[in-house]
This record gives structure tokens, sequence and C-alpha cells, in this order.
């Protein structure tokens, strides 16, 4: 058996003892993981700009609005099997054919029903409604070929994510170009779309062929102790996507498709960081679990303390980039979303804050096992959300709800870090958190006392010039440490 395959198939008590040794598997599986939501997703993201600027404000607010609502309703028919495969497969890789079976069946069931939802909305001309049925289709097939990697990734498998992800990305990619030449419309968009994800979803099904379910997989009673081992991260992946989307359902309620679309797009932007950011959470998560499973607690607090340092030093630069050259960033979309820019300037501080979130919630919490405190945690924050988001959209529009939206990740943050103290994991205040808002403060005023004519990009490289001198004079020991655990995962 070859090095990869004997620690794809870690139990464990079989994971290194040294702390670089279990750094280098976390940074193999956060590289090819990187180049799935990283490198893939940074190019769908420069795509769709051009969609974002083809469909305009009004048609992109109901492909958004359609993806949007198409997410929440897969996350009810997903039955929390998602998050439960992600630590199952990594303690118990026997469990991932039951978990295919379930999952096959719901989605396929769903997808029986939701086209003849299609067929009838086409047939009465409700274009918008089958918009709506056409956009689940896409969450559905996304969401099953998401549960397909997650259980790869929870196997120390995720360089078998790669071919999938290239597909999608260059499906996706494709299609973009293909629409913006032949003019296709909202619901034509999200139609290719669908046969897109289906193409990803076999793929990946594929390369799971060694835990294909077998004949006793598809029992009622094979059905129902799955879908009671999942049941509490049934609750806890409802309202963590749901979570994600419920700004944009508020907004929706409140304001014209246009507006919807100008926060869309500005969500969209923001979203970038978050996405490439999750490849960490979903990374450590395997790790982690196998770490406190295995009962060894220092070396998993030791770790987690390590990667929030990594964080802390390269978030703040984005976070500020972004809020920074909001502007620039919105002219590209064209002139038509010149509003979402102070937009995106509140949902910059997302980037810090769901970074956060994946790791400490989606990676930490889920590793210890603490599912259903972060469920609760989670579920407060959607009822908050909501109701600041209809409060705040009512009284201020757009950025009223990205206010709500910060406000309500900061809620859930502080949360995560009152779990951890009561199970005696506390999360510490990285040391040199007052140097990097120091260096952030250098980054800002580094930027406005740039003449206004400079290039946008010679500005952005003098301020991030600004922010690591700052921190090489007054954190320099910390700066290196955290460069140590890179080199380290990439060693």
């Amino acid at each position: 058996m070859s090095e990869l395959e004997k620690t794809e198939t870690l139990a464990p008590h079989e994971l290194p003892r040294e702390t670089s040794a279990i750094l280098r598997i976390f940074g193999r599986n956060t590289i090819w993981l990187w180049l799935d939501l990283g490198a893939l997703r940074i190019g769908t993201a420069l795509a769709g700009l051009f969609l974002i600027r083809y469909f305009g404000p009004t048609n992109f607010g109901i492909y958004s609005m359609a993806l949007a609502i198409g997410w929440v309703a897969n996350a009810v028919i997903d039955l929390g099997l998602t998050r439960y495969a992600a630590r199952a497969a990594a303690a118990t890789p026997e469990k991932v054919p039951g978990i295919l079976s379930l999952s096959l069946f719901t989605t396929i069931v769903s997808l029986l029903l939701t086209l003849i939802g299609l067929w009838i909305a086409l047939r009465l001309g409700h274009w918008q409604v089958a918009c709506l049925a056409a956009g689940f289709i896409v969450c559905n097939f996304d969401g099953t070929a998401s549960l397909c990697s997650n259980i790869l990734t929870a196997l120390l498998r995720s360089r078998a994510i790669l071919p999938g992800s290239v597909l999608g990305a260059s499906g996706l990619i494709a299609l973009i170009f293909l629409a913006m030449a032949l003019h296709l419309s909202v619901l034509t968009m999200l139609l290719l779309l669908s046969v897109r994800s289906l193409l990803v979803l076999i793929l990946r099904l594929s390369q799971l062929r060694a835990h294909w379910p077998a004949t006793e997989d598809w029992t009622w009673q094979r059905f129902k102790e799955i879908t009671a081992n999942a049941l509490p991260y049934f609750a806890n992946n409802l309202t963590q996507v749901g979570y994600g989307k419920l700004a944009i359902l508020c907004l929706g309620f409140l304001a014209s498709k246009q507006t919807v679309g100008w926060f869309a797009a500005a969500f969209a932007i923001s979203d970038v960081i978050p996405q490439w950011s999750y490849s960490l959470s979903f990374a450590v998560l395997p790790v982690w679990t196998r770490l406190f499973e295995s009962n060894r607690r220092e070396e998993l607090l030791d770790l987690r303390r390590r990667l929030m340092d990594v964080i802390l030093f390269t978030c703040v630069p984005l976070w500020l980039s972004l809020a920074l050259f909001a502007p620039e960033l919105c002219s590209l979309l064209g002139p038509k979303y010149v509003p979402s820019a102070d937009i995106l300037r509140i949902l910059a501080f997302r980037s810090v804050l769901s970074v956060h979130d994946g790791l400490l919630g989606h990676g930490f919490l889920v590793a210890v096992n603490r599912v259903k405190e972060r469920q609760a945690a989670l579920a407060r924050c959607a009822v908050l959300l909501t109701g600041l988001s209809l409060l705040f959209g009512y009284l201020w529009g757009a950025r009223g709800v990205a206010f709500a939206l910060i406000t309500s990740d900061s809620c859930l943050i502080l949360q995560y870090l009152v779990i951890s103290l009561r199970i005696q994991l506390k999360i510490h205040l990285p040391t040199a958190f007052a140097h990097v808002l120091l260096a952030g403060g250098c980054m800002v005023l580094t930027t406005y006392l740039l003449p206004t004519e400079a290039y946008t990009i010679s500005k952005l490289l003098l301020a991030l010039a600004a922010y690591f001198g700052a921190l090489l004079m007054l954190s320099r020991k910390q700066l290196f440490s955290a460069g140590r655990t890179v080199r380290e995962c990439i060693s």
C-alpha cells in the first residue's frame, strides 16, 4: 500500500504523534481544497462578474432569489446528511454506504416532484415560479455532490475532489459566456446549470464506487437508522444554510428586484474570500476529529491556536482591501452597480467573521462533537438576523440588511467563544491582536494619503506593504511563527 493510501485510511489512533506530521496531512488536504474552493472559485467568480453585468440588477436579483430559495429547500431534504457525513466518515468509514443510499433516495424523489412542478409552471406561463423550480434542481444536485466531496475529504482524499471541481468550474464558465453570446434568459441559464451539476454529481459518485450502497442499505430500516443518527445535524444544516440566505430572502420581501441585485452583487464579491477559506475548515475537520476521538486535546488546541494566528494575519488586510477599494471592484460590474459599493464596504467585514465561523463552528465545534450547541447558536442568530433584516431593511434598504448580517455574524462568533469556554476548551485572543489592528490602521492611513490619481493596483500594493511592514516592527516573533506554521503545512 502506498503512503497516500495509508494516510487515507488512518484510524484515530493511527494519526501521527508529531505536530509537524499532522500539519503536513492537514496541509495536503488543504492544498487540494484550496484548488477547489480557491483557484477554481476565483475563476468562476471572475466569469460570474460578466454574468452579473449581463443580467443587470433586476434579472440578477431573480437569479439570486432562485438559488437562495433552492439552497434552503435543499437543506430541508438533505436531512443533515451532508454535515453528518463530514464527521461520520472520518470517525467510522463503514457508515458511508448507508449515508449515500439515503441521500440518493431523497435526491431522486425530490427531483421527480420538482420536475412536475416545473412542467406545470411552464404550462401556465409562470416563468418566475419556473425559475425557482430550476434553481432548486441546481441546488439539489450541487448539494448531493457536496455530500460526496465531504466524504472524500473526511477520508483524507481531497485530491479526488479536483476533477469534479474542474468539470463544474469549466462548465459554469462556458455556460456564462454561452448565455452572453446567445442572449439566454435566467430560466434557460438555470436549466443548463442543472445539467452541469448533474454531470459533476455523476463524477463524484463514480469516485466513491468502493463505498456504493449494497442491497441492505436500501431498506426503510436502514434509512430510519441513518436519519436518526443525522437528526442532530439536520437542524444544524438547515439553520446554517438558511442563515446564509436569509438576508437576501428578507430583502426580497422589502425591496425591488433591482435592489436585491445590488445587494447580491456585493454579497458575491464579499463571499469570494470566505468560500476560499472554507477549504481550511473542511480540511481540518477530519484531523481535529481524529485528535479529539483519540483524546489528544493538547495537540488539538495547539493546532487551533496556530491556525487562528495565521488567519488573523491574513484576514485583516483582505477585509480592508475589500472595503477601501469597493468602488473600483463594483465598477467592474458596470455603471448599474454603483450603489453596490456602499453595501460592499459594510459586507467586507463579513470576510473576517465568516472565516472564523468556518474554522470555529464547522471545524472545531463539530470536531469536538458539539453539534447541538452550534445548532442552537445558529438558530438564535437566524432569528436575530431575520428580525434585524426586516427592521433595518425597512429603514435603510440594502445597507440596513448588510448591517443586520454583520451584527448577527458577530453574535454568532461570540456564542462560539462562550461554548468553547463552557466545555473547557477556551479560545484565547491571539497575542498579536492589538498589533494587527495597528498595522491595519497604517494600511488605511497609507491608502488615504496616496494621491487620488494613483493607479488602484499601486495603491493596493503600497497599502499591503505598509501593513506587513508595521507587523514586522510590532509583532515580528508572532509573524515568523505564523510563517513557520504555513511552511510546515506545505513542506
